[in-house]
Protein backbone atom coordinates (compact mmCIF):
# COMPACT_ATOMS: atom_id res chain seq x y z
CA UNK A 1 0.00 0.00 0.00
CA UNK A 2 1.73 3.52 -0.71
CA UNK A 3 1.74 5.95 1.83
CA UNK A 4 0.66 9.21 1.32
CA UNK A 5 3.35 12.08 1.63
CA UNK A 6 1.46 13.78 4.78
CA UNK A 7 2.41 10.13 6.48
CA UNK A 8 5.89 10.71 5.48
CA UNK A 9 8.38 12.65 6.95
CA UNK A 10 11.82 13.93 6.91
CA UNK A 11 14.80 13.10 9.63
CA UNK A 12 14.68 16.64 10.35
CA UNK A 13 11.23 17.31 10.76
CA UNK A 14 11.48 14.27 13.22
CA UNK A 15 14.09 15.78 14.78
CA UNK A 16 12.38 19.06 15.46
CA UNK A 17 9.27 17.36 16.58
CA UNK A 18 10.59 15.44 19.53
CA UNK A 19 13.40 18.19 20.44
CA UNK A 20 16.47 15.44 19.80
CA UNK A 21 19.21 16.55 17.14
CA UNK A 22 18.97 14.84 13.62
CA UNK A 23 22.01 12.16 14.50
CA UNK A 24 19.74 10.60 17.60
CA UNK A 25 17.26 10.34 14.79
CA UNK A 26 19.97 8.90 12.75
CA UNK A 27 21.28 6.22 14.95
CA UNK A 28 18.04 4.74 15.75
CA UNK A 29 16.94 5.18 12.06
CA UNK A 30 20.32 2.75 11.27
CA UNK A 31 18.24 -0.10 13.30
CA UNK A 32 15.42 -0.24 11.76
CA UNK A 33 15.01 -2.17 8.27
CA UNK A 34 14.94 -0.60 5.48
CA UNK A 35 11.40 -0.78 4.46
CA UNK A 36 10.16 1.87 6.94
CA UNK A 37 12.22 4.46 4.82
CA UNK A 38 12.02 5.83 1.50
CA UNK A 39 14.10 8.24 -0.47
CA UNK A 40 13.00 10.74 -3.02
CA UNK A 41 15.35 13.29 -4.59
CA UNK A 42 17.87 12.70 -2.23
CA UNK A 43 15.88 13.23 0.71
CA UNK A 44 15.16 10.35 3.12
CA UNK A 45 11.58 10.39 4.18
CA UNK A 46 10.43 7.92 7.41
CA UNK A 47 7.32 6.16 7.23
CA UNK A 48 4.36 6.50 9.78
CA UNK A 49 5.41 2.90 11.07
CA UNK A 50 8.85 4.11 11.73
CA UNK A 51 7.99 7.29 13.04
CA UNK A 52 5.91 5.56 15.49
CA UNK A 53 8.41 3.13 16.38
CA UNK A 54 11.21 5.90 16.66
CA UNK A 55 8.67 8.26 18.75
CA UNK A 56 8.11 5.27 21.00
CA UNK A 57 11.72 4.42 21.52
CA UNK A 58 11.81 8.27 23.08
CA UNK A 59 8.86 7.65 25.18
CA UNK A 60 10.90 4.73 26.43
CA UNK A 61 8.15 2.27 25.79
CA UNK A 62 10.34 -0.32 23.16
CA UNK A 63 13.68 -0.42 23.07
CA UNK A 64 15.19 -0.13 19.28
CA UNK A 65 18.52 -1.64 20.08
CA UNK A 66 18.02 -5.57 20.27
CA UNK A 67 21.35 -5.93 22.13
CA UNK A 68 20.80 -3.33 24.89
CA UNK A 69 19.30 -4.31 28.25
CA UNK A 70 15.64 -3.79 28.51
CA UNK A 71 14.54 -1.76 31.44
CA UNK A 72 13.63 -4.41 34.48
CA UNK A 73 9.87 -3.43 34.47
CA UNK A 74 9.70 -4.00 30.99
CA UNK A 75 8.92 -7.64 30.31
CA UNK A 76 7.02 -7.46 33.73
CA UNK A 77 4.64 -4.65 32.60
CA UNK A 78 4.45 -6.37 28.96
CA UNK A 79 3.45 -9.48 30.32
CA UNK A 80 0.81 -7.72 32.45
CA UNK A 81 -0.48 -5.90 29.54
CA UNK A 82 -0.85 -9.39 27.66
CA UNK A 83 -2.34 -11.10 30.74
CA UNK A 84 -4.98 -8.21 31.33
CA UNK A 85 -5.63 -8.61 27.29
CA UNK A 86 -5.91 -12.33 27.43
CA UNK A 87 -8.56 -12.37 29.93
CA UNK A 88 -10.38 -9.73 28.35
CA UNK A 89 -10.86 -12.24 25.24
CA UNK A 90 -11.55 -14.78 27.50
CA UNK A 91 -14.61 -12.25 29.08
CA UNK A 92 -15.65 -11.99 25.22
CA UNK A 93 -15.05 -15.77 24.01
CA UNK A 94 -17.24 -16.39 27.23
CA UNK A 95 -20.15 -13.85 25.65
CA UNK A 96 -20.08 -14.73 22.62
CA UNK A 97 -20.61 -18.79 23.68
CA UNK A 98 -23.59 -17.59 26.18
CA UNK A 99 -25.00 -15.82 22.92
CA UNK A 100 -24.18 -18.91 20.29
CA UNK A 101 -26.03 -21.76 22.69
CA UNK A 102 -29.20 -18.97 23.06
CA UNK A 103 -29.21 -18.82 19.15
CA UNK A 104 -28.79 -22.74 18.91
CA UNK A 105 -31.51 -23.19 21.51
CA UNK A 106 -33.68 -20.90 19.92
CA UNK A 107 -33.14 -22.60 16.51
CA UNK A 108 -34.38 -25.72 18.42
CA UNK A 109 -37.21 -24.60 19.07
CA UNK A 110 -38.42 -23.03 16.50
CA UNK A 111 -37.44 -26.25 14.41
CA UNK A 112 -39.39 -28.26 16.94
CA UNK A 113 -42.72 -25.50 16.62
CA UNK A 114 -42.31 -26.00 12.54
CA UNK A 115 -42.56 -29.73 13.06
CA UNK A 116 -45.46 -29.20 14.97
CA UNK A 117 -46.95 -27.32 12.98
CA UNK A 118 -46.63 -29.41 10.61
CA UNK A 119 -47.83 -32.23 11.67
CA UNK A 120 -51.00 -29.95 12.89
CA UNK A 121 -51.27 -29.19 8.73
CA UNK A 122 -50.75 -32.57 8.22
CA UNK A 123 -53.40 -33.79 10.26
CA UNK A 124 -56.10 -31.44 9.49
CA UNK A 125 -55.48 -32.12 5.62
CA UNK A 126 -56.21 -35.75 6.26
CA UNK A 127 -59.41 -35.19 8.06
CA UNK A 128 -60.73 -33.03 5.13
CA UNK A 129 -59.84 -35.36 3.31
CA UNK A 130 -61.75 -38.29 5.17
CA UNK A 131 -65.46 -36.21 5.79
CA UNK A 132 -64.85 -35.34 1.65
CA UNK A 133 -65.13 -38.95 1.14
CA UNK A 134 -67.45 -39.93 3.93
CA UNK A 135 -69.80 -37.34 2.34
CA UNK A 136 -69.40 -38.42 -0.96
CA UNK A 137 -71.19 -42.43 0.14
Amino acid sequence: MKEEINDLKTIKELADELGVNKDKIKYRLRKLPSELTTKKNGIIYIKSSGVKIIVDNFEGKIPINKTSSLPTDYLPNQLKILLEELEQKNVQIESLQKLLDQQQNLQLQTQKMLEEKNLLLKHEQNKKWWRFWNNGN
